[in-house]
């Protein structure tokens, strides 16, 4: 009788355990799909037209959750005294939620689980720690959304990746800067980083009508993940030796966003220069029959001599950041030079194209890179001129201006965000010259000229053939609906590199001979796949109803190619009325 009592509450035991982790379990699981539905339902309800491709990091294994959270803030706050607020919102309310995660996750062993006031707090500490390691990879996506180049996002997510799985175990152990990171808990970092992006993929590429059920499968994973990651956090072995992780994090953050972006940026000037010294003045032969007028991007420098790069019958000259001398000709500019307003820049083009067909009766081609392909297509599109019938654009800049920043005073939205590029573009002064201040007259005219700089880029221009040569890198900043109404072809190339290559030499060419391109394939699938992928590590855009009125000029995508043409048109010469 004894032993048959003996036994009968020993299983009780085991019975009354399994039940409260079962019950944990189904605690953690509508915790965390009930986040996911709580943000896609508040985006769908607030700001119309967007889609809530962060949604599913609402619930996410830390540090997940705080990067989509700055990322809001970093966008969605219009004063200094909001984004206080809104950062001791978000450390206290998501170190709350990460304690709580971690409380429902802990595993039933040897290893009891810390008191709930232990817990939260570790987990306000964790969320603190990740979002000051994070705030440079936030503040470099914000500036992608400004001028969408893809060096600066292939520096930032990475670098917040490494940092995920360098300190996803601070709000489970008090003690996890002395522990290396098992190889069981980084794949489930890994792991969400993957099923997220294809999360943010389906929220942008489906119905809103599928968004729901989207939110819920995520929020299904995301439970998961805690169960697995902290499980594999808490069954670690006691280190032998202590192991400077946070030291480590913030080494890597430093050498992953500062490295990352100054490696991309000098990869593209490289490219520009190689360009740069290739072209001016050829002997032009009696059956040259087209002039070709390059336009390097930004960074890019000429010296005034080089030359010709695209064999056969063309007439070859660059644009000049710097003007045109008493004779008409191209000056040698700097790398300074290239950070002018659009407007202006649009002005000078237009005065060379001017000069250009002074010279020749033969028609005239442009073919322009990042910068010089933004400045191109809006000067033909605000002047059409019959003497330019074929643009070529490599490397576009496609919908910048996605975000806003206060160029004139200190409030109004993104105003943290507006020196926190400032801040880091002085760190990237000294190691190379990057100007993401948001004091640049480029970045500037930028943010007061969209949306008409980000609507731009689809119209058409009449009488001239366009052509767009894509780099693959581009499609992590481009945004996922963007569909452009004219041939495209996608390079497997970096930002600003594609003319300096053979590559995109042959394909300007074959362009200008007027000859079948390869618009599709595995390339252009890879391309879209991409950039629906890459939603999920983007900050938000603005709600176009949010733009200060002097920029609001309707709702997104409302106005008509000629309202756009006209309003560029009055930029370039403000007495024109648009």
């Amino acid at each position: 009788m004894a032993a048959s009592g003996a036994a009968g509450k020993f299983w009780a035991q085991v019975r009354d355990h399994g039940r409260d982790v079962r019950t944990r379990t189904w605690w953690l699981l509508a915790l965390c799909v009930g986040l996911n539905l709580l943000e896609a339902s508040l985006v769908a309800a607030f700001a119309r037209g967007m889609h809530p491709s962060i949604a599913p990091q609402a619930s996410a294994v830390a540090p997940f959750g705080v990067f989509g959270d700055l990322r809001w803030v970093s966008v969605y706050h219009d004063s200094w005294a909001a984004v206080v607020g809104e950062l001791i919102g978000v450390m206290v309310v998501r170190g709350t939620l990460t304690g709580l995660s971690i409380s429902l996750a802990w595993p039933q062993g040897d290893v009891p689980a810390p008191g709930l006031l232990a817990t939260y707090g570790r987990g306000i500490g964790a969320t603190l720690l990740a979002a000051v390691l994070l705030v440079p990879s936030v503040t470099l996506l914000f500036s992608t959304a400004v001028v969408p180049v893809s060096w600066l996002f292939l520096a930032a997510v990475p670098a917040a990746l490494l940092v995920a799985l360098l300190v996803h175990r601070a709000a489970v152990r008090g003690d996890w800067w002395r522990r290396v990171v098992t190889p069981r808990a980084a794949g489930w970092v890994a792991l969400s980083f993957v099923v997220l992006s294809i999360a943010s993929a389906a929220m942008a590429a489906l119905p809103a009508a599928f968004w729901p059920l989207i939110a819920v499968l995520s929020g299904v994973f995301n439970a998961r993940a805690w169960l697995g990651l902290v499980r594999a956090v808490v069954v670690q072995e006691a280190p032998r030796r202590a192991v400077p992780v946070g030291a480590i994090a913030v080494l890597v953050v430093v050498a992953c966003v500062l490295g990352g972006a100054v490696l991309g940026f000098n990869a593209s000037r490289t490219a520009a220069a190689h360009q740069a010294t290739k072209n001016y003045k050829p002997q032009v032969s009696a059956g040259a029959r087209m002039d070709v007028l390059f336009v390097s991007g930004y960074g890019s420098a000429w010296d005034g001599n080089g030359l010709d790069p695209l064999p056969g019958d063309f007439v070859e000259e660059r644009f000049s950041y710097r003007g045109l001398n008493a004779q008409g000709e191209p000056l040698p500019y700097t790398s300074a030079d290239t950070a002018k307003p659009v407007a202006q820049l649009d002005k000078m083009l237009l005065a060379q194209i001017v000069a250009l067909r002074a010279q020749s009766e033969r028609p005239v081609a442009v073919v322009a890179e990042s910068e010089g392909a933004l400045v191109a297509k809006t000067a033909l599109l605000a002047e059409p001129t019959p003497a330019v019938t074929v643009l070529v654009m490599a490397s576009p800049i496609e919908s910048p201006g996605r975000v806003w920043y206060p160029t004139s005073d200190k409030q109004g939205w993104g105003v943290a965000s507006d020196e926190a590029m400032r801040l880091l573009s002085d760190a990237f002064q000294g190691v190379a010259p990057i100007d993401l201040s948001p004091d640049n007259p480029f970045l500037s005219s930028l943010d007061s000229q969209a949306p008409v700089l980000e609507n731009a880029i689809s119209c058409p221009i009449a009488g001239v053939h366009q052509v767009a040569l894509l780099p693959l890198a581009d499609a992590t900043v481009t945004p996922a609906s963007e569909q452009l109404p004219f041939p495209t072809v996608v390079v497997p190339d970096f930002h600003g590199g594609v003319l300096g290559t053979p590559e995109g030499e042959k394909l300007v060419r074959e362009i200008l001979e007027d000859k079948p391109l390869n618009t599709g394939g595995l390339l252009t699938l890879a391309d879209k796949a991409i950039s629906y992928a890459a939603t999920a590590w983007q900050v938000p855009a603005l709600a176009p109803s949010d733009y200060p009125s002097p920029r609001r000029l309707g709702p997104a995508g409302s106005l008509s190619c000629r309202q756009v043409a006209g309003q560029l048109r009055h930029a370039i010469f403000p007495a024109m009325q648009p």
